[in-house]
């Protein structure tokens, strides 16, 4: 296809009809992938809550795992932080006082 002689205008044209077909093949492929999914599943005798739990697996063993506290609250022992995230509620009060995280450091 030679895109050299049209205009603008048609050029922009010619983009959204590329983009609509792209993305109405991009659904029909899906919708396919979905179904072959199904018939396979079907085949094996897998429900679709066992196929929900092969998710739900992969998404457990992505996660770190646990992390130990390095903060402790000094005024109440079982206030702990590991220092990732948002700071608890009682280390911003904490830390509002003028002191520093090195001296809750466990």
């Amino acid at each position: 296809m030679q895109l050299d002689h049209l205009s603008l205008n048609e050029l922009q044209v010619l983009r959204l009809k590329v983009d609509q077909e792209i993305e109405s093949r991009r659904v029909q492929v899906r919708k396919e992938g979905l179904e072959k999914i199904k018939s396979i599943a079907a085949e094996y005798g897998l429900s679709t809550d066992e196929l929900k739990t092969l998710t739900a697996l992969n998404k457990t063993a992505a996660k770190r795992g646990v992390v130990p506290p390095k903060y402790r609250d000094p005024n109440n022992a079982a206030n702990t932080w590991t220092g990732r995230g948002r700071k608890p509620k009682w280390v911003e009060e904490y830390l509002a006082t003028g002191s520093t995280l090195s001296a809750i450091a466990i």
